[in-house]
């Protein structure tokens, strides 16, 4: 198979631009002002974006081993050009999709605050509001009155 050096400038570089265009693509979903009912929890998007960091957190360091590789001199300079292609393409895949458009569009439209702030938000009432009166208490029946 591969061994530890083998170019992982390259393979580091297609990991971390696919785990960063996935991270847009969530954000995405999660910000959209009528996006799914299973993505309101908060503990739903954690447990998604471990995964995600994850990999983008291999793709980074696999990219950074290839680089001090390559500065050594251990290195293939044509990875540079796997790493340039993959920005390339990451960024014309960003435009197309118009990810900070719709991000900013969505913000607008639910006024910056996300969906799960309501779920979590405990129902008050409201301060001039007066609270339901209280049940009268029965008075203890006289059964000595006779």
């Amino acid at each position: 198979m591969f061994t530890l050096g083998d170019n992982m400038l390259a393979f580091g570089s297609c990991i971390a631009g696919f785990g960063i265009l996935v991270t847009g693509l969530l954000a995405l979903l999660f910000r959209h002002p009528n996006a799914p009912r299973w993505t309101r929890p908060e503990i739903v998007a954690m447990l998604v974006c471990v995964p995600v960091t994850v990999t983008t957190g291999l793709g980074l360091g696999y990219t950074a081993y290839g680089l001090s590789q390559l500065v050594k001199g251990a290195g293939d300079l044509r990875e540079l050009l796997v790493l340039l292609a993959v920005l390339i393409v990451l960024a014309l895949v960003w435009r197309a999709l118009r990810i900070r458009q719709r991000l900013s569009e969505y913000a607008a439209a639910t006024g910056g605050i996300s969906p799960s702030v309501y779920l979590a938000a405990e129902p008050t009432l409201a301060i001039d509001e007066e609270p339901p009166p209280r049940p009268k208490r029965r008075a203890p029946s006289d059964s000595r009155a006779a």
